[in-house]
């Protein structure tokens, strides 16, 4: 939370020595030597009368750059072992899920580990077989299984995972020791395994990339598209999926995608009602453009889909997917089949995205994979309210 209210209050006042004195302390706990000299420096320069930075940057530079010289003395790039970052299941919504991993794909960029994605029976589409549920949506980002990182030799972080408890899905998640790891504390451990079990946005990790390093500079919209191009590649069973719905229900790509959530978003989203109604209006304005042939829907639903049915008629197409009629999501109740469900709500992203033209809803996870899929021009993407993967995760430390 103090990494996060620093940063926002740069964001009104870039210059401010005391965010900046506070910032270059944040770093010094998260041990980046780097971020540290920088912000100490920087709030040096912007305050020269003010002695704290100043001593700071003389006593914790002294300090790295002591231990810079003993590591750089006795090693070699070649004998650094190899490192992971277990990305386990953040253990909600199906693409909120995604984007825990895609945000913990950019700290394993960051730090050069290897990543291991593993989602166990707390993800809500496994199929309690213990198997991986990750892969039955996506291919495996790397090589390396959970059980590979099971070696007593391995030091592992945080300090609640050892050897024995690894496959365990959650200890301490949100409470107790160890508990509510914000992705930042993971950059500069030097374990061999590091261990990620709570959401921090990609929003939230960005402005710790190092100068130098090739992702630096990106914004959070450019880093969330190369992360999902290298990374997010769907499994055999999605792509045929998807291909077949097309090939049968959208011969044609030029067909207008519509995201609409429903259930339990209105428990997150006050104004939810208003800008269901408000969908129509652009709608019909995209159809007196385009006269789309064919207008997919995409929503968990059911009541949204019949009112969307009820004003288009034969010009709306949907998957055949489990959907719910009350405000508990479909993914918090008792359905038979959680895997495939997580087929579905894949699919449907995936179908959007081969659409000409999508609206969608900023707050939504799925709507915003839509959005980082292809790059669409400005003018055949709409959304309503502002996007969530642009604002810190300041309520997830908020206790």
């Amino acid at each position: 939370m103090a990494d996060i209210l620093s940063r926002a209050y740069l964001e009104g006042e870039p210059c401010n020595p005391k965010a900046l004195n506070f910032l270059g302390l944040i770093s010094t706990r998260f041990n980046l030597p780097q971020f540290s000299l920088h912000y100490f420096s920087e709030a040096a320069k912007y305050a020269p009368d003010w002695e704290e930075p100043r001593a700071n940057l003389l006593r914790f530079g002294n300090a790295f750059r002591e231990q810079t010289t003993v590591d750089g003395g006795n090693s070699s790039l070649s004998a650094v072992p190899e490192r992971y970052l277990l990305i386990k299941a953040w253990g909600y919504g199906f693409w909120s899920d995604v984007s825990h991993v895609l945000s913990q794909l950019l700290v394993a960029e960051i730090t050069g580990r290897t990543p291991v994605v593993h989602w166990g029976s707390n993800s809500l589409f496994g199929d309690d077989t213990g198997t991986n549920a990750f892969e039955h949506y996506f291919e495996t980002v790397s090589g390396v299984r959970l059980e590979d990182l099971q070696k007593e030799s391995f030091e592992i972080w945080p300090p609640k995972w050892n050897h024995r408890n690894l496959t365990e899905d959650e200890i301490n998640k949100w409470g107790g020791d160890w508990s509510r790891m914000y992705g930042v504390y993971l950059l500069g451990r030097p374990e061999r395994v590091v261990v990620s079990d709570f959401h921090t946005g990609v929003f939230d990790i960005r402005p710790w990339i190092p100068a130098g390093h090739h992702l630096h500079g990106l914004t959070v919209d450019e880093l969330y598209r190369y992360l999902i191009r290298r990374y997010l590649h769907p499994s055999r069973a999605v792509a045929d999926t998807v291909d077949s719905f097309i090939e049968q229900n959208l011969a044609s790509s030029d067909f207008l995608a519509v995201h609409v959530r429903g259930s339990d978003k209105v428990n997150e989203m006050d104004n939810l009602d208003q800008v269901k109604m408000q969908y129509k209006g652009i709608i019909d304005r995209y159809l007196a453009e385009s006269d789309f042939p064919k207008i997919f829907i995409m929503t968990d639903d059911s009541r949204i889909l019949e009112y969307f049915k009820g004003l288009y008629g034969n010009k709306i197409v949907f998957t055949d997917c489990q959907r719910t009629n009350s405000a508990e999501g479909i993914h918090y109740q008792a359905v038979p089949n959680r895997r495939q469900l997580g087929i579905e709500v894949a699919v449907d992203v995936y179908i959007a995205a081969r659409a000409k033209t999508f609206i969608g809803n900023g707050l939504s996870n799925p709507s915003l994979a839509v959005r980082y899929l292809k790059d669409w021009p400005e003018n055949d993407i709409y959304y309503f309210d502002e996007n969530l993967y642009h604002l810190p995760g300041a309520s997830l430390h908020d206790w």
